[in-house]
């Protein structure tokens, strides 16, 4: 009986121990945090950009944009230099991409071919639609190609949807 309850105890004790952690922020993510600021930026294929800043209300359901964001680390958790880019200037359907900006440069460690990398990152993008899924930009200058995440654009199309109904 004490054994049983030992056991009870321990387990209960872990399950609370790795709720906290997990609703903390204590796991890194690259996204999650709570200075920066999200843009959706959009490329034509006539090459006009517009971006459209991700203004959240207060009662806004906060799972719809983390699970955005969960899906977007796990583009970054693997990152290979490209052999070659497509050109988004004759993408028929243009492009559309996730970016980050963060106040101060952010420390992040990725994995770059197989190697370990750490950057101050001001900014981060990842294109969601197009003919580039899952390249990543860092700084506006270092292009990298993520993991094609199959799960990125529903969760993309999940937060438009949702951004477009507050508007309504």
């Amino acid at each position: 009986m004490l054994f049983k309850r030992t056991i009870s105890t321990f387990g209960l004790s872990l399950t609370v121990l790795f709720s906290s952690l997990f609703l903390s922020g204590c796991s890194e993510r690259p996204f999650l945090t709570q200075d920066s600021s999200y843009v959706i930026l959009s490329v034509s294929p006539s090459g006009t950009t517009q971006s459209e800043l991700i203004e959240l209300p207060w009662n806004t359901n906060m799972a719809v944009m983390q699970k955005l964001l969960l899906e977007s680390s796990f583009v970054l958790s693997d990152l290979h230099t490209p052999s070659d880019l497509k050109s988004q200037d004759n993408d028929p359907l243009g492009t559309t991409s996730l970016q980050a900006n963060f106040p101060e440069p952010k420390r992040m460690t990725f994995i770059v071919d197989d190697h370990v990398v750490t950057l101050d990152v001001q900014s981060l993008q990842i294109e969601v639609i197009g003919s580039n899924v899952g390249q990543v930009i860092i700084n506006q200058t270092i292009i990298l190609q993520g993991i094609d995440n199959p799960n990125l654009q529903p969760a993309f199309e999940a937060l438009t949807d949702m951004l477009h109904d507050k508007d309504e």
